[in-house]
């Protein structure tokens, strides 16, 4: 299991008041899925028997999905996330206070799409003055 920097090169933390917290997820493989840290993720189902029941499987958000994607859920935390041949296990940040500029998400969406949705999930997006 990677490590995971407070402070790390990409600012993606922007703040230590409201609690970093990290959930277990899957990320659903498919052509194009090589997903980088600071991805919003949004869950398309949950993992219902076996040794991972419990686990959310996730996609990058898109609010032109229908499949649960288009929802917030987390933040990757890990540093990269190849899943184009293969569902991959990952870390997702669900709550803390998070650079608003070093976030990405699927599509054409944006953070100005998906700011009071994140707030709602206790996780907090900040502007950082650099």
């Amino acid at each position: 299991m990677p490590t995971y920097e407070i402070n790390g090169g990409d600012n993606l933390i922007a703040g230590m008041v409201a609690p970093v917290t990290t959930a277990s997820v899957i990320v659903k493989s498919g052509p194009t899925v090589h997903l980088s840290r600071g991805t919003v993720l949004g869950v398309v189902e949950k993992v219902t028997t076996g040794q991972f029941a419990g686990t959310y499987i996730v996609a990058p958000v898109d609010s032109t999905k229908t499949d649960g994607s288009q929802t917030p859920f987390g933040i990757l935390a890990d540093e990269e996330v190849d899943a184009t041949t293969a569902d991959q296990r990952a870390t997702a940040y669900v709550s803390g206070e998070f650079n608003r500029d070093a976030l990405k998400f699927g599509g054409t969406d944006t953070i100005a799409k998906h700011e009071v949705a994140l707030r709602n999930i206790g996780i907090i997006t900040k502007r950082v003055v650099k």
